[in-house]
């Protein structure tokens, strides 16, 4: 896959210019913590200096705050990161090495290009939380979360594994809902109306914290592999 032939799901990859410890971050701790795209196809334990029998994907970690406390609490477990966005990659870096963490990688770039790599049945749990929405009708083609990404996605997750998608914009989990029917072999609660009870296993991020207190509903959707 080629980048040019893709339609990317974000915008800009920098909000601010970076300070010098941001940008010290990226260009010492990436080497350490980062993932260089693979040349060949793999299975993403093969990234680690640690065996872990499961991974566990994080699509768009924003800050890092949901990823960090994952690694934290579950050691057992191996994490990928992936986010273009330089900002948040600065920042979790540096977390990563504060709590002298051994179970996360990092990818800085499109999701796409590194799940291409993935083996199939793979991973464990995939979580995308609060993708930007493209609100505008004429931005719709630029939402992540296509027919065609949710089945790749699928296709990379174990049997029994799960893909949690959280989302505070009603249209765009309506959306979601109707290109699940068109992918085999999965599990998934259908009714927007059933959606609003929040997993226990997912931690808070900055944006539902932002949804929550504008008094804005939430979404949590839970995707099966069959």
């Amino acid at each position: 896959m080629k980048e040019g032939r893709i339609i990317p799901s974000y915008g800009r990859k920098r909000s601010h210019g970076l300070s010098e410890t941001q940008k010290n971050n990226i260009s010492d701790l990436y080497q350490l913590y980062g993932i260089n795209l693979p040349t060949d196809t793999i299975n993403p334990t093969e990234l680690f200096h640690v065996k872990f029998d499961k991974i566990v994907l994080e699509i768009g970690f924003g800050n890092g705050e949901h990823l960090i406390n994952r690694a934290i609490s579950r050691s057992d477990l191996g994490f990928i990161g992936i986010d273009p966005f330089e900002n948040g990659l600065a920042n979790i870096l540096g977390e990563i090495k504060n709590h002298n963490l051994k179970n996360i990688k990092i990818f800085n770039g499109d999701a796409r290009f590194l799940l291409e790599k993935f083996k199939e049945h793979s991973l464990h749990r995939t979580y995308v939380l609060f993708p930007d929405p493209w609100r505008k009708r004429k931005h719709h083609k630029r939402r992540l979360l296509s027919t065609e990404f949710i089945f790749g996605l699928v296709k990379k997750t174990i049997f029994g594994g799960n893909i949690i998608i959280a989302t505070d914009h009603e249209d765009y989990m309506i959306n979601i809902l109707e290109n699940l029917k068109k992918i085999p072999n999965i599990g998934y609660c259908g009714d927007i109306n059933l959606l609003s009870q929040k997993p226990c296993c997912l931690s808070e991020t900055k944006y539902e914290q932002k949804a929550l207190f504008q008094k804005k509903k939430c979404y949590y959707l839970r995707i099966y592999a069959l």
